[in-house]
């Protein structure tokens, strides 16, 4: 005899087939699960025994393993009534040609109902449904049944946003990777779009009073974009002014700390100015910028640093000098000096500025080697370390390029 099914719930089965009819009894179990019932008439013909029982064992088993995992699927659901059906199967051994008569117990879950004409158990008696921690090992829900074998662990949780759907994040091991990627991406990228689909809701309900203000809509590119106010970036407030400390900025947590980086919209023309008191106040070290100034003929990113022929230009009370820029095929690196003139004794600090060209609003880069190069020479440039500063990090809105580039740097 063969074995399949789980440990739990072992199904055997030998083939022996004494019969030249097969009549199949089909039974309904629950809610859309099928399991057959297989009776046969005796007959002398050697031959037909052997042609007709090949693939009954395999089809017999396959219909007990989808009747086990319908019944975890329906107490999952809450349909907890289970039944004990025996099933008595004749087919012959496939090495051995010996007959065995083999008398095989399924358990299956069935809605039961007190309402007329609603599905009822089939035969059987009925008995308690073991709890979840009987039947696996594990006190923890399934958020949903894989379609092969399952090992059932403790997942230990990463970060956790409150008031979102998304349990746990699962890690993947890099030599398993690989693997995840073509699992994921099988069937024109389903399981990519499921996921995606829960993460969309990952940070919904959280406030945005501050960026909602009417003082404030007009620092805004976008009104659908807003910093949150647990993590949004303060500035300095000027005299106590209202919404002097507002700018569309907040701090993002990266590999080696948790405000590793500063994802910022792309300045307009009225918010240049607090775009660099934030580079000040926060001490960054270098900006990352992944949009041009004009895309398509729409404005992007309002320019906020000096071209070659404007060697110094003033920003409120900073002093931004361009101190040398490399211009390459995708990206130009430049050398920015910041002087604050209303701290006279403040010295002046040099800040890298790493400009990516390549990168399309709404798109991806032609070729995915540059922006892997781009993303190694930001970290050549600023070597990771837990005491660096925040880096900040802008496209057009500061969430799509801004959020990919944060994301393969963590990674790589």
């Amino acid at each position: 005899p063969r074995i399949y099914g789980s440990q739990q719930h072992p199904y055997t089965y030998s083939q022996q087939f004494i019969g030249e009819r097969e009549d199949r009894e089909v039974t309904r179990i629950g809610i859309g699960v099928l399991r057959p019932n297989f009776t046969y008439s005796t007959s002398s013909n050697q031959h037909k025994q052997e042609q007709n029982t090949t693939g009954d064992g395999e089809v017999f088993s396959h219909w007990m393993i989808m009747a086990e995992r319908a019944a975890q699927c329906l107490a999952k659901l809450g349909l907890n009534t289970a039944t004990t059906t025996a099933t008595s199967t004749n087919i012959l051994h496939p090495q051995t040609s010996q007959p065995q008569n083999i008398i095989t117990t399924t358990d299956s879950t069935a809605m039961v109902s007190a309402k007329p004409n609603d599905l009822v158990t089939t035969s059987g008696h009925h008995r308690r449904s073991r709890s979840l921690r009987e039947r696996t090992g594990v006190d923890q829900r399934l958020e949903r049944l894989p379609s092969g074998p399952v090992t059932l662990q403790k997942f230990t949780p990463h970060t956790v946003i409150s008031g979102s759907n998304i349990d746990k994040s699962r890690p993947v091991l890099v030599n398993n990777f690989a693997e995840h990627v073509r699992l994921m991406s099988a069937d024109s990228d389903f399981r990519f779009s499921e996921e995606y689909e829960d993460l969309k809701v990952v940070g919904h309900g959280q406030t945005c009073i501050a960026a909602d203000l009417t003082v404030n809509r007009a620092k805004n590119r976008f009104t659908n974009i807003l910093p949150y106010d647990h993590s949004r970036v303060k500035l300095i407030p000027i005299d106590d002014d209202d919404g002097s400390d507002y700018v569309n900025a907040s701090y993002i947590s990266g590999f080696n700390s948790r405000r590793e980086f500063i994802a910022a919209q792309g300045p307009l023309p009225s918010t240049r100015d607090h775009f660099w008191r934030v580079v000040w106040e926060q001490h960054c070290p270098a900006i990352i910028a992944l949009t041009k100034c004009v895309e398509k003929g729409r404005d992007k990113c309002h320019q906020y640093w000096p071209d070659n022929d404007q060697l110094s230009v003033l920003y409120a009370d900073i002093e931004v000098t361009l101190m040398n820029e490399t211009v390459y095929k995708e990206f130009t690196v430049r050398e920015l000096r910041l002087t604050n003139i209303s701290e006279p004794v403040a010295p002046s600090r040099t800040v890298k500025h790493l400009h990516y060209m390549a990168w399309p609003d709404f798109g991806v880069p032609e070729y995915a080697a540059g922006l892997v190069r781009f993303v190694r020479l930001f970290r050549a440039r600023l070597p990771p370390s837990p005491s660096n500063k925040p880096t900040v990090v802008h496209c057009s809105a500061g969430v799509g390029r801004s959020g990919t580039f944060i994301a393969l740097d963590r990674l790589m």
